[in-house]
């Protein structure tokens, strides 16, 4: 992943200046678009299940899809961005979106749902591109207020795509979230249009494409042979061929990483001690965060028939995350806080034990006590798991990378949280998929125990990464000050989406 250069004033761009209100609701648009697109199906996996007559294993592809593909657009972006300039890459990422859209609302299928899914992904490279314009464009004076209101913005709609989906499923059906999406996604781009010209400032010839895309895929097969393990078993050869075709791509894409001069995603970064560290202590983290986001969903909409679930209509359902996912945000000024400097390493420990006794809490009220109100409890205290996480491991990141190379190792740790936030959606959906119980002719939830087994794999994975956590040393060349004043563009931000 590139590093962004120093910052740019408006003066840079003396041509067709646009005025900063303009520049700053159109780039909070763009982020608000791409926040949306990344949770607005949470809500509608039960409708997806019993509209096509599939099981979860298949219906959270919807999900994967798009965390993939949105790893790797996140990836290769900022790249392009600079090499072709960066509205124009924005502009052409946000008609993939609305591609998607037509896409999920033609095909009258599973797959088409999913195809469109998986290019909407593409969405994921817009928050980057637009920081990337602000940096541009705004003033070093304004410069700190368009970043956290755009990260604020995205923030919140991440959280918000739970509540408006959920009414829009509980009063209108799945099919008008990608209405809602496909129009949003076309005003923004018309008012993108007019945006002001990017700088390009890279080399074609120097772009790692390969390296941006090949590890999507990669995952993508491995993930599909652990799901189609449910109905074709273990001892299939479609399941291991599918396995390994991925797991020699993905080993193909490390050493062609490291062989690269100008590597889109920089492995070399995985050989230091805390960047190493760090980037584990995300992949690990990042399964729980990937099936968090469509398990309470689920727990919550379920008809008290199956083995789990409290009945709750799609809307309440969507209204109650977003309450929580509320207070989450609320409270991340107080774990930002915390984690400053060189807290960092605290922070996560705060969010590792929390994770741990919201993993073991959300088991016992779902599966055992058969508690609404406990089950809140417990989402409730996997919110302050998030908040805390998604305040330190950026900061990690800047404690262990030089002050040069802050931009790309951000970047790096957002492809990774992406990317297994996808294998905890899929590989957790596996699991629901694997302990079925057909309870009418097109609904198969999962017995108690798939449930009890993701939050303990959860659970033993937050574990490991609290230990590893304990191993990560203060680097003596990041001064305090260096961790508490990097630029706020340097640190890329996650979405709320629980």
């Amino acid at each position: 992943m590139s590093s962004e250069p120093g910052t740019f004033t408006a003066a840079v761009r003396s041509a067709a200046p646009r005025p900063f209100a303009y520049i700053l609701t159109v780039l909070i648009l763009a982020a608000v678009t791409s926040s949306f697109e990344s949770t607005m199906m949470y809500t509608a996996l039960p409708s997806l299940e019993e509209g096509f007559g599939v099981d979860i294993s298949a219906a959270s592809w919807v999900l994967t899809g798009f965390l993939l593909v949105g790893a790797g657009s996140a990836a290769i972006a900022g790249r392009l961005g600079d090499v072709f300039g960066r509205k124009r890459v924005l502009i052409v990422l946000l008609l993939a979106s609305v591609f998607g859209s037509i896409l999920s609302l033609a095909i009258p299928t599973i797959g088409g749902v999913i195809l469109g899914r998986s290019i909407q992904g593409l969405a994921g490279g817009i928050i980057p591109l637009a920081f990337g314009i602000i940096r541009e464009h705004v003033s070093k004076k304004n410069l700190s207020i368009a970043i956290a209101v755009t990260a604020g913005a995205a923030m919140l709609a991440g959280a918000g795509g739970n509540l408006v989906s959920g009414y829009i499923v509980q009063f209108a059906g799945w099919h008008w979230i990608f209405v809602v999406s496909g129009v949003l996604t076309i005003v923004t781009t018309i008012l993108a249009i007019w945006l002001p010209g990017s700088i390009r400032m890279g080399e074609r010839d120097r772009i790692d494409w390969l390296g941006g895309i090949l590890f999507a895929p990669a995952i993508g097969l491995v993930l599909f042979g652990i799901n189609v393990s449910t109905g074709l078993g273990w001892a299939s050869p479609v399941v291991w061929g599918m396995i390994g075709i991925g797991g020699l791509l993905l080993a193909f894409w490390a050493i062609w990483e490291v062989k690269q001069k100008a590597p889109m995603v920089n492995v070399r970064y995985f050989a230091e001690r805390n960047l190493g560290l760090t980037y584990l202590i995300t992949a690990l983290t990042g399964f729980g965060l990937g099936g968090a986001g469509y398990l309470g969903q689920l727990i919550m909409q379920y008809p008290t028939a199956a083995p789990v679930g409290f009945g709750i209509p799609a809307g309440t359902a969507g209204l109650t995350s977003f309450c929580i996912g509320l207070f989450g945000f609320l409270l991340s000024p107080l774990a930002g806080r915390i984690a400053r400097g060189g807290r960092a390493k605290v922070s996560f420990i705060i969010s590792a034990v929390a994770g741990i006794i919201a993993a073991i809490l959300t088991a016992l009220s779902a599966t055992v006590w058969d508690s609404f109100p406990a089950f809140i409890l417990s989402q409730v205290v996997l919110t302050v798991s998030t908040a805390f996480l998604l305040a330190s491991i950026p900061l990690l990141v800047v404690e262990g990378a030089a002050a040069k190379n802050t931009s790309e190792a951000t970047g790096i740790s957002t492809v990774i949280q992406t990317a297994s936030s996808g294998i905890g959606t899929s590989v957790s959906a596996a699991i629901l998929g694997a302990f079925a119980i057909q309870l009418t002719e097109h609904f198969a939830p999962s017995s108690e125990t798939g449930y009890i087994v993701i939050f303990a794999v959860t659970a033993v994975l937050t574990g490991i990464a609290l230990v590893a956590s304990l191993f990560l040393k203060r680097n003596p060349n990041s001064a305090e000050d260096e961790a508490g004043d990097a630029s706020a563009d340097d640190l890329e931000v996650p979405i709320l989406t629980h």
